[in-house]
């Protein structure tokens, strides 16, 4: 095995210092190039199958190659989105405070948010463009997934192309069919509750009924057990507010006592400014508890499906077609040298989110009349969304400021991301979840140098 390894290592190392030493570009994908082939050998001798084994190769060598352009604040890319965040639907059933959903957001029309449901179709094209990259897909942004009846299928749409499939859902609707959600191959549900109580629960998670939240997790714990699945890991996530941080206790054995396998306390955003009444905990420190041992065993048993369906084809393609090829593409135009090393945001470089209508956006924030936060719309052919003109843009707001402000002065929408005040530093699938991924789908394949090369950006 240490011999083995070493294949890895000799292909990886010279690219890492390529990238280190910010090379023109054409040398790094013509690097990449060229050890794609060995690294897919490498993977198919480790794990036993020639697709999964490109799925992988091309998953890690996309990842370095974001890693170039994040560190030398390229403006066009030749990488795609490694982690995406996908709302199966725009609407939801609950009205929290501080979300496009509240009340008080909806009848200020604070957001520019429409209802609507994700279909097969237009996720199989997102797929086809970004599905073979991709490590990660998150289905949820500020919908509620399980109010489409087509979620489990698109989950497993996802699994087809080795990406690994996390939901976030607050759980509270009577009729919800737990099996489809175990037998999709869903890796991570994350249970929003917060609170043990209905008064307590209810004052943020309004209209949700956390009886109903109660039974709905024991039909998953049920499902799972029926099925002889260990997945999906149900993760209860609990954000600690003034109102609700002296039921964290009762909470956590509640979680105990219904099976659930991990248990989460995180700070909420502030969103004082919708209900004055709602403030996040002060005195409240994060934590996270493993209820349930080897939850990463559990991720790697997950990940022993093939690649299947119209992945395979989709996946070998983007395999034998390499990165060289992009830049000598009609239109590619080579890459814009950054003026600066400053600040950038990661989500411009890392992560990518859609909405159920197909609205195409760079980050988890939520489009404002007047916010220019929508950088493209999905089309039959996706792959130059992440190069769109409102992408190349923000890109040059942060690393090519003369530029950027040349061509502001012949007028012209100013990105969202000049007014921008989220934070720039931490995307949805960042440098844990690399990690995770790679030790999970890799199933020790890839040794802990080589995940620390690619996660350490």
């Amino acid at each position: 095995m240490p011999g083995a390894r070493r294949v890895l290592r000799g292909a990886l190392n010279p690219i890492d210092g390529k990238i280190r030493r910010r090379v023109p570009v054409g040398e790094i994908v013509s690097a990449l190039d060229q050890a794609r082939v060995p690294v897919r050998h490498y993977f198919q001798r480790r794990l036993g199958d020639s697709l999964v084994a490109a799925a992988l190769t091309l998953k890690m060598f996309n990842l370095l190659l974001a890693k170039y352009h994040f560190l030398a604040r390229s403006t066009t890319l030749f990488s795609r989105p490694f982690g995406l965040l996908v709302d199966p639907s725009n609407g939801c059933n609950l009205a929290c405070p501080g979300c496009v959903q509240s009340t008080r957001a909806k009848s200020l029309k604070l957001f520019d948010w429409n209802n609507g449901l994700l279909g097969a179709d237009r996720f199989a094209r997102l797929l086809a463009g970004y599905g073979p990259y991709a490590m990660q897909i998150m289905f949820c942004n500020w919908g509620e997934p399980i109010t489409n009846p087509n979620t489990p299928r698109l989950i497993e749409m996802a699994k087809e192309y080795l990406i690994q499939t996390a939901l976030s859902t607050n759980l509270s609707l009577p009729r919800f069919d737990a099996e489809p959600y175990v037998r999709s191959g869903l890796d991570f549900m994350y249970l929003a509750i917060d609170g043990a109580t209905q008064p307590v629960y209810g004052k943020y998670r309004k209209n949700g009924d956390i009886a109903v939240v109660y039974r709905n997790v024991e039909r998953l714990v049920e499902a799972k057990r029926k099925l002889g699945s260990r997945t999906p890991v149900l993760r209860w996530q609990y954000l600690a507010f003034e109102h609700n941080a002296h039921e964290i206790h009762r909470a956590l054995e509640i979680a105990r006592a219904l099976g659930v396998d991990q248990f989460v306390v995180d700070p909420p955003f502030d969103v004082s400014w919708d209900d004055p009444d709602v403030r996040p905990a002060a005195d409240v420190r994060p934590f996270q508890l493993e209820l349930v041992k080897h939850t990463e065993q559990m991720l790697a048993e997950n990940c022993r499906q093939p690649v299947t369906g119209a992945a395979a084809g989709i996946i070998e393609r983007e395999f034998d077609r390499g990165w060289a090829r992009d830049r000598a593409e009609p239109g590619s135009g080579g890459i814009e040298p950054a003026a600066t090393q400053a600040h950038t945001c990661s989500w411009l470089y890392k992560n990518m989110a859609m909405d159920a209508g197909g609205r195409i956006l760079p980050c988890c924030g939520a489009p404002k009349p007047g916010a220019n936060l929508v950088f493209a719309a999905l089309g039959d052919d996706p792959s130059g969304h992440f190069n769109s003109e409102h992408y190349l843009q923000a890109r040059r707001y942060f690393g090519n400021r003369p530029a950027y402000e040349a061509e502001r002065a012949s007028g012209g929408p100013a990105p969202y991301c000049e007014i921008c005040e989220w934070d720039q530093d931490h995307t949805e699938f960042g440098a844990e979840q690399v990690a995770q991924y790679l030790r999970t789908v890799g199933r020790g394949a890839v040794e802990p140098a080589s995940i620390e090369m690619c996660c350490n950006w």
